[in-house]
C-alpha cells in the first residue's frame, strides 16, 4: 500500500514495478515481493517509460532518465513545451510528443535528440513503432501520420472521421477506432483504407495478435476479427463498459473495465476464461508481463487509493501431488511363498 495516491499510471519490467506518486517521487518496488527498492525525486503526471536499464520520466519542463536498478539520474533532456503524451520507448529511442505539436526522438542512452518533426497538430496517444520503419501516430482533427522512424520524414498521412483512439500494428496493417464507432484498418505502406468495421458503439481502442485483431467499444462488446479482411470470428458482451484498449498475448485477451474489473478471454474462440476484481478503483490500464512464466507475478493492479496488488498465473502453479507410501492393503488375495523343491534351478 502506497502512503500517497499515485499521481500517474505504473510502469513494470522484469525486475521492478514503477509508480508515480503524488507529492514529487517516483518509486521502485521488486516485481516479486512488492518490498520498496528506491524513491527518486521527480514529479511527473505520465506514465514513465521503462527500457535500456533506465526509466525514463517526463515532468513539465524536463525529461529524466533514472537508473533502473538504483534510482540513480543518468541524464536530463530539457523540453520546451510539456508532453501531450506519455514518452515511448522503444529499442534505444524514446519518442516525445509535446503541446507544440511535434514529436521528436531520444537516444536513450544519452538523451541526445536525433531528430524533430512539427506535426501542427497535438498528439493525444503514444505514437507506435511498425517493423516496416514507420512510426504512426494519430492527431487532433482525425490525422493519422506515419513518419521515417530513422529521420522523422513524413511516409504518408490519412484523414478519419471522429475522435481517434490509439494506434495498433499487425504485420501490414495499422488499426484505429474512432467515435463514430468505426474500426479502420490502413495500409501500413501508404495509409489507405483497406477495410473498416462499424461497431454498436464508440471504440476504446484495438489489440492485434498476429492475425487477429481484438475490439472493445462502448456497446459493451468485444469483437475479434480477421487481420486481413475484417470479417468476424467472434463477439462477446462484457459485464462492464471497457476502460481501455484490449492486450492480447498468446491465447489470452485481457480487457480493463470502469468498474474495477480485469476479465481475461480465450483468444481463439472468446470463452471467458476468468476475471479478477480489485478492491479499488484501478490507475490506468493493468501492468502485463506478455512472457507467464510459472510462480512469477505476472499482473500488477495499482488503485487510485494506493492499493498495489501483484497476481500470479495460478494455472501455471498447479504442482503434481507428492509421491506418499502405500498404506491401504492392495487388492486381490495374498499367496503362500513357492517353496523350491531340491536340486530344482529354476
Amino acid at each position: 500500500m502506497l502512503d500517497m495516491p499515485p499521481s500517474a499510471d505504473g510502469a513494470m519490467d522484469e525486475d521492478r514495478i514503477y509508480v508515480p506518486v503524488q507529492g514529487g517521487t517516483v518509486r521502485a518496488f521488486e516485481r516479486d515481493t512488492g518490498a520498496l527498492g528506491w524513491t527518486a525525486s521527480v514529479e511527473t503526471t505520465w506514465r514513465p517509460a521503462v527500457g535500456d536499464g533506465g526509466v525514463y520520466v517526463a515532468g513539465r519542463d524536463a525529461l529524466t532518465a533514472l537508473d533502473a536498478a538504483t534510482g540513480a539520474e543518468r541524464w536530463v533532456s530539457a523540453l520546451e513545451q510539456p508532453l501531450t503524451t506519455p514518452p515511448a520507448w522503444d529499442t534505444g529511442w524514446l519518442i516525445a510528443s509535446t503541446a507544440a505539436g511535434d514529436v521528436r526522438a531520444i537516444q536513450s542512452e544519452n538523451g541526445e535528440v536525433v531528430w524533430r518533426r512539427s506535426l501542427g497538430a497535438v498528439s493525444r496517444h503514444m505514437a507506435v513503432r511498425a517493423t516496416m520503419g514507420l512510426l504512426v501516430l494519430t492527431l487532433d482533427g482525425g490525422r493519422v501520420v506515419a513518419l521515417n522512424v530513422a529521420t522523422g520524414e513524413p511516409l504518408w498521412e490519412e484523414m478519419l472521421p471522429g475522435t481517434l483512439s490509439p494506434p495498433a500494428l499487425a504485420k501490414d496493417r495499422v488499426f484505429i477506432g474512432s467515435t463514430n464507432n468505426f474500426l479502420y484498418a490502413l495500409d501500413a505502406a501508404d495509409g489507405r483504407v483497406a477495410w473498416k468495421w462499424r461497431t454498436g458503439g464508440d471504440v476504446v481502442g484495438a489489440a492485434a495478435d498476429v492475425d487477429i485483431v481484438y475490439v472493445a467499444s462502448l456497446d459493451n462488446v468485444l469483437r475479434a476479427v480477421n487481420r486481413s479482411n475484417g470479417n468476424q470470428r467472434w463477439k462477446i458482451e462484457i459485464p462492464t463498459r471497457p476502460a481501455v484498449p484490449p492486450i492480447a498475448f498468446g491465447d489470452i485477451v485481457v480487457l480493463a473495465g470502469v468498474a474495477p474489473q480485469l476479465n481475461s478471454f480465450v483468444a481463439k474462440n472468446g470463452m471467458v476464461q476468468g476475471n479478477y476484481k480489485a478492491p479499488s478503483d484501478l490507475q490506468g490500464a493493468p501492468l502485463i508481463d506478455r512472457m507467464l512464466k510459472p510462480y512469477r507475478v505476472a499482473i500488477v493492479t495499482i488503485g487510485r487509493d494506493g492499493m498495489m496488488i501483484g497476481l500470479r498465473p495460478v494455472q501455471m502453479m498447479m504442482r503434481d501431488p507428492p509421491l506418499a507410501p502405500l498404506t491401504a492393503p492392495l487388492p486381490g488375495h495374498s499367496l503362500p511363498r513357492e517353496r523350491l523343491i531340491s536340486g530344482d534351478r529354476r
